[in-house]
Parts: structure tokens; sequence; C-alpha cells
């Protein structure tokens, strides 16, 4: 997900690069729920029946699906802000707070598109400068890439299309 945030005929901004959020936590944690009853329910009876190998395997699967839930939880929480000001360009990277900031002269910045080698993969978008480089929204679809190369070729002056 792209959000701008730009003053009326400004140069001077935001952007804020997210992925997007499919469902909320509460809802995976509901997701979670159920499938982690129906599978111990299903183990449990087996167990009862005397197939006692089920259970330890059937807790592993949730176990395994719990962390795989948190995980992709957590990577939804992945956050890029794009600040450009008069003579500089800062890019925040990070989870819940800024991880990895760069600074680079907005003069002297370069907006390098390189287009996928397959149909179904979205571009990948750099930001170049002083032999520093740097991938922008790596999580975004290809909608979104296509509207951040947009923006941000309005804005760098020093924008180039690689293939």
């Amino acid at each position: 997900m792209v959000t701008l945030d730009f003053p009326t005929k400004s140069m001077d901004g935001r952007i804020l690069l997210q992925p997007n959020n499919s469902m909320s936590w509460r809802h995976n944690l509901l997701l979670l729920g159920l499938i982690a009853t129906v599978s111990l329910v299903i183990a449990i009876g087996f167990y009862l029946v005397g197939a006692k190998a089920i259970l330890p395997f059937s807790l592993l699967e949730v176990i395994a699906l719990s962390a795989g839930i948190y995980y992709c939880a957590w990577q939804r929480q992945r956050k890029e802000l794009i600040t450009f000001q008069e003579h500089q360009v800062t890019v925040q990277k990070g989870f819940y707070k800024p991880l990895v900031t760069h600074h680079y002269h907005r003069l002297w910045c370069q907006l390098i598109i390189r287009e996928a080698t397959h149909p179904w993969e979205p571009p990948s978008i750099h930001i170049r400068s002083h032999g520093k480089e740097m991938e922008l929204g790596s999580f975004l679809n290809r909608q979104d890439k296509l509207v951040l190369g947009d923006h941000l070729k309005r804005l760098l002056r020093n924008a180039c299309v690689s293939w």
C-alpha cells in the first residue's frame, strides 16, 4: 500500500510504504484457534482409540502453524517511509519503529526501475546516490510498485529505466 502525504503544489512530503493487511491479528487468532481445535479434537479421538502417536504430531502441527501465522503477521508490520525535503531524501525502514535510516542528497539521487524478467513479477525500484543503492518497496505488489514508480519519477528528476 502506498500512502502519499504532500501539501498542495509542493515537492516536499512523505511516502509511506506498507504491505497489504488482509486479516487483522484478531482474525488470525480466530483462524488459528479453529484449526487447532479441529486438529486436536481429531488427535484426541485417535488417542482414545489407541493410536497414541497421532497426538504429539498434531501438537507439533499446531505449534508450527502458530509460528507461521506469527511470522506472517510480524512481516505485515514492515514499513518504509520516504521523506522528501528541499535538498535531501531520507529513507527509513523498520517494523514498529525505524531500524535503518539512509540519507541521500536530492540532486544526486537516481531512480532506477528494473523491469521484471517474468510477466507476473513486479519491477524492482531502486534509489541510488554516490555508490549507495537500495531497493524500495520490495514487499509491494505490481500495482503498488507501478504507482510508486510514477510518483518517484515525478519527484526525482534523474530517473532511468533499465531492462
